[in-house]
């Protein structure tokens, strides 16, 4: 398969996975559930039909208003569609000499979107959202380490998990109360992934993330939009240092080390 195809399958598996996580950072955090009731318009309850829920092109065609009493739709739906798309290409191009990984990749780019999002929103990361993406990895990193013929990544993935479960328990620990337990549990599933290429960049995707925490932190302070005792997501840092240890997290364990 070209990798031109590879593109254009991605982008629209996450246009459309995208449209469907609209739903889930709009629901869960509300504790409703994700597939019943069909989607609706909040303000006249309008139910979305098939042409109301195309991916990036009904939001332009209605201009991001209700079809039937006019109400605005949020810029929300487009930026998530968007977005999920755009992570899924990276990790296209990341692995695009491993593709059999790059489906389990994709799982980790929606959840990461997810609970940035809502975090963002509540200072929430729901259990669940976590739960069910250390579920589909384990299974999605499990059948691509077999499909490549290396199974000690099982047993890698494993690793990462436990050490980025024991590293944030001990922060959370010692920390008394300055994180968050759902940080805590965020953790296994960001070592899962980060493990399955090499569980010696587990710390340095904790490390990018809490470096990221620091400086936005500082940053707030100095222009004045948070004190010391101000409360900060911290899941999107830990989402954005995975990300980039996904990418240089192995360059920069070598340069640490000298390698």
């Amino acid at each position: 398969m070209s990798f031109s195809l590879v593109i254009v399958i991605v982008v629209v598996a996450g246009l459309v996975i995208g449209s469907f996580l609209t739903v889930v950072v709009d629901r869960v955090p509300r504790g409703e559930s994700v597939m019943t009731p069909p989607s609706r318009c909040g303000s006249c309850g309008l139910r979305l039909g098939p042409l109301d829920l195309v991916p990036v092109v009904s939001w332009l065609a209605l201009r991001g208003r209700c079809r039937r009493c006019g109400a605005p739709i949020g810029i929300e739906p487009l930026v998530i569609e968007l977005t999920n798309a755009a992570l899924f290409v990276l990790m296209a191009v990341r692995f695009d000499d491993t593709r059999a990984v790059i489906p389990a990749y994709c799982i980790l780019m929606s959840v990461l979107l997810v609970q940035t999002w809502i975090d963002l929103q509540t200072q929430r990361l729901p259990r669940e959202i976590t739960y069910t993406g250390i579920l589909l990895g384990v299974v999605a990193l499990s059948i691509a380490a077999i499909v490549i013929d290396e199974p000690r990544r099982i047993w890698m993935a494993a690793l990462g998990a436990a050490i980025a479960l024991a590293t944030m328990w001990l922060i959370y620990t010692f920390s008394r109360g300055g994180m968050g337990d759902g940080d805590v549990r965020f953790a296994p599933l960001l070592g899962l992934y980060l493990g399955w290429l090499n569980p010696g960049i587990v710390l340095a995707g904790l490390f990018f993330g809490f470096v990221a925490g620091a400086v936005v932190g500082v940053a707030m302070m100095a222009i004045d939009r948070a004190g010391r005792r101000t409360a900060v997501p911290f899941g999107p840092f830990l989402a954005l240092g995975t990300l980039v240890a996904i990418f240089v997290g192995q360059h920069f364990v070598d340069l640490v080390l000298a390698r």
